[in-house]
């Protein structure tokens, strides 16, 4: 018993001899194992034979024990036995025994110090597992699971709704180190034959799993129990979160700060007053220096000159159509006769007339 709880790994096989047999070739089991998944700074040990139910055949448990004995476990040895003992539990390689009809079947790995994580399709490769997507548990054994292998990947390819060219692999995990007591964490990866899937279809599946409680992942419950405990990966969660699409900003609306213009205090036009009015060529006009059409630091406003009031003319018979004739010279100052406006003061003003002179001109003209 005390040999039993020093080992720290611990297997079993079955054979088909009765238990009277095979006590009487203890060490050549011990040597035979040895010589087949030994591993140095190790040795095997015998922990106990117990006949089976069938008398024809005996379970035979063996370990693994630090030598010396009071020495550490070495790492490296650990890693190294546990890949041997996982190839024989998925029978990638065999346990020879001497005498050769002995042939050990069943071998079950019962415990091992950290746990125990195996991979039972062959098929599958690392990198296609290394990308795991959702994690559950099962109250299953490795082992139970390993013998339903391909209905528990059918039904959850239909209970994830996976596409014809999608497949699904498994990986289990058992925190104890063994594949014959309960519970199993599964982690599935879904790979597809046409390349990594896109972010757009992982949150699509990412729906159909964490929606999945109600319908137990599509797993028969009869067979593998209720579905417990599941939660995404953290590749998929940080997946999804780095492909997020990201909404655009709306546009803010536009606003005038009427607060903020500057204000001058002089009169403005409007840019959208209207021109002034067209001269006729025999009209007298003073040329204006042109106008900069440069852009001015801040609004400038242009004073529009004030017009004297026009007198107003007695009432009399209507006023003839107006006529052009002949531009009369008097003085050196053109005088144009026109019934549609008086002189305008500004003019006076730059030919040095007086606005009452021309205005007396004008009436006298109408008048004769």
């Amino acid at each position: 018993m005390e040999l039993e709880q020093s080992a720290t790994v611990q297997a079993s096989f079955r054979l088909q001899e009765p238990v009277s047999m095979l006590v009487q070739h203890i060490g050549r089991l011990e040597y035979d194992i040895y010589g087949e998944i030994g591993v140095p700074y190790m040795k095997v040990a015998i922990l106990s034979m117990h006949q089976a139910d069938d008398s024809t055949w005996t379970n035979v448990l063996f370990g693994f024990l630090p030598d010396p004995i009071d020495a550490p476990t070495n790492p490296v040895s650990l890693s190294v036995l546990r890949s041997s003992l996982i190839e024989l539990f998925l029978q990638q390689s065999n346990l020879t025994l001497t005498p050769t009809f002995w042939q050990p079947s069943s071998l079950e790995i019962l415990k091992y110090p950290g746990g125990i994580t195996i991979i039972p399709d062959q098929s599958a490769y690392i990198w296609q597992i290394s990308q795991i997507l959702f994690n559950f548990t099962l109250h299953n054994t490795i082992y139970e699971i390993k013998e339903y292998l391909a209905e528990l990947k059918q039904q959850l390819k239909s209970g994830l709704r996976l596409r014809p060219y999608e497949n699904v692999f498994v990986q289990l995990t058992n925190q104890n180190g063994s594949t014959r007591d309960p519970p199993v964490t599964v982690q599935a990866a879904v790979m597809s034959d046409l390349g990594s899937l896109l972010p757009q279809r992982l949150r699509q599946l990412v729906q159909f799993i964490t929606g999945s409680p109600p319908n137990n992942l599509g797993l028969n419950n009869t067979v593998f129990g209720n579905v417990k405990e599941i939660s995404l990966s953290s590749f998929l969660n940080q997946t999804i979160i780095a492909t997020a699409p990201t909404p655009s900003p709306a546009p803010a609306p536009e606003q005038t700060n009427y607060a903020q213009r500057p204000i001058s205090s002089s009169p403005s036009i409007s840019p959208s007053d209207p021109p002034a009015p067209h001269r006729s060529e025999n009209h007298p006009h003073h040329s204006s220096p042109p106008i900069s059409r440069s852009p001015a630091p801040s609004v400038v406003r242009k004073c529009t000159p004030r017009r004297s009031p026009t007198p107003k003319l007695s009432p009399g018979p209507p006023l003839p159509i107006a006529s052009y004739g002949s531009p009369r010279q008097e003085k050196g100052v053109q005088k144009v006769w026109c019934l549609h406006h008086l002189p305008h003061p500004q003019f006076c003003r730059q030919h040095h007339v007086s606005f009452y002179f021309m205005s007396a001109m004008f009436s006298s003209d109408l008048k004769s």
